[in-house]
């Protein structure tokens, strides 16, 4: 009889466990995430911004205007133990010439591992100088797609739509 409650009671806790990791799948905290890949982002910064700088001196400060698509697979091709390293999948880079700022390239990293992805199921790390987002502390939350600022030009955007 004693060993039939023990059982009972573990059923009972392990169904509870259970409940419990079901519904903090289904219903994440979103603020507690976006803090974390706050987080995650200062920690790996200065990785993120040696990669801007390489890139920039190497590619991008010629004089012949690259095609931005090649050049995209090209860096990240290149670079891909680095990227590697910070959990990044690829990197975009593109112009915005309509855009009223300087420096008119904008770099999208594409994670594939760490900041909360699997939780966020797309998340990218956006380095635009002419992006007014990018201060610190903004957040924008519209539907499924969350923006969160980091200062200095750089910006974590967060897809939480399944599809």
């Amino acid at each position: 009889m004693k060993i039939q409650k023990v059982v009972f009671i573990a059923y009972i806790i392990l169904g509870i466990i259970i409940a419990w990791f079901i519904y903090d799948w289904t219903n994440p905290n979103y603020e507690k995430l976006f803090k974390q890949n706050s987080e995650e982002f200062a920690e790996n910064r200065s990785q993120f911004e040696e990669l801007i700088k390489n890139i920039n001196s190497k590619y991008l400060c010629t004089k012949e205007k690259p095609n931005l698509t090649e050049l995209s697979k090209k860096v990240t091709k290149e670079y891909q133990q680095k990227l590697d390293a910070i959990g990044i999948e690829s990197v975009e880079i593109s112009c915005g010439e309509e855009l009223d700022c300087v420096e008119k390239i904008t770099f999208i990293f594409n994670v594939k591992s760490g900041y909360n992805v699997r939780k966020l199921n797309s998340v990218q790390i956006i380095y635009s100088p002419c992006d007014k987002k990018t201060i610190k502390k903004f957040h924008q939350s519209s539907g499924h797609i969350d923006i969160n600022g980091e200062g200095n030009n750089w910006l974590i955007l967060s897809d939480t739509d399944f599809i």
